[in-house]
């Protein structure tokens, strides 16, 4: 019955060690400093875009503020 488990697990093994493998290749690498900045500006952008596009539905949930002002005797001091 060991052996019938250690069969049907065997391909998991292997395919760990040959990501284990990899994984030690890509650790060499290093990202440039630019493509960060790039993938971090465009994440940025949208997201924007996102909250532009879906802005009604966000303020019917209460989620982003409109011109309503907060009355001033809740504010603190």
């Amino acid at each position: 019955m060991l052996s019938a488990l250690r069969a049907l697990l065997a391909p998991f093994w292997s395919y760990s060690r040959e990501r284990a493998a990899a994984q030690r290749d890509a650790t060499d690498r290093s990202a440039s400093p630019l493509l960060i900045f790039v993938a971090a500006a465009l994440c940025l952008v949208l997201s924007i875009l996102i909250v532009d596009l879906h802005h009604d539905e966000l303020r019917a949930l209460g989620l982003v503020g409109g011109a309503e002002r907060i009355p001033p005797v809740l504010m603190s001091p």
